[in-house]
């Protein structure tokens, strides 16, 4: 079984455990009966209400199946900063690699691509190099996108020193 397979069947499972906690939030009360098996937006928002309530398990959990349902770079972003934040950096990396396809003139994608990359160097057992190779080139691509953007030029010199490149 592929990944996509899993957790399709692991959202159909809890599907009416979701939409139980839904109802006792109020998220599905303003949805007018809409069915929630087919709104993304209700699994998006659901996912939202467990983020703000740090309950990340259960927001991965909505994200995902509001995904299967249809592409959205906000609810693959939200992910992203879910699975950052609980130190998974190799599966916010494969959300912001996705993000960045679909949108490659985001500097914020390239940025928090780079700072993943520079976490999973840094909290790894196995440091490999070129994660601080490819989050120097992601760095530099966030400040050709938006010079200056939050402290890029800064984290370049870092990187810079730390790999052992000259800036000649």
């Amino acid at each position: 079984m592929n990944k996509k397979t899993i957790v399709l069947m692991a959202s159909l499972v809890i599907i009416i455990i979701l939409a139980a906690i839904a109802l006792g939030t109020r998220v599905l009360a303003k949805t007018q009966n809409k069915d929630f098996k087919k709104d993304p937006e209700l699994y998006k928002a659901l996912g939202n209400h467990f983020a703000e309530k740090q309950d990340y398990a259960n927001a991965i959990i909505a994200y995902e199946s509001a995904l299967l349902l249809g592409e959205d770079n906000n609810v693959r972003n939200n992910l992203a900063v879910i699975y950052y934040k609980q130190g998974k950096y190799s599966e916010a990396i494969g959300q912001l690699r996705t993000l960045i396809q679909t949108e490659p003139d985001n500097p914020g994608y390239h940025y928090d691509l780079a700072v993943n990359l520079v976490d999973r160097f840094r909290n790894s057992q196995e440091q490999n190099l070129a994660d601080l190779h490819e989050a120097l080139s992601e760095y530099e691509k966030a400040d050709r996108l938006s010079p200056g953007y939050s402290h890029t030029k800064e984290n370049i010199e870092v990187l810079r020193r730390i790999i052992g490149i000259s800036n000649n």
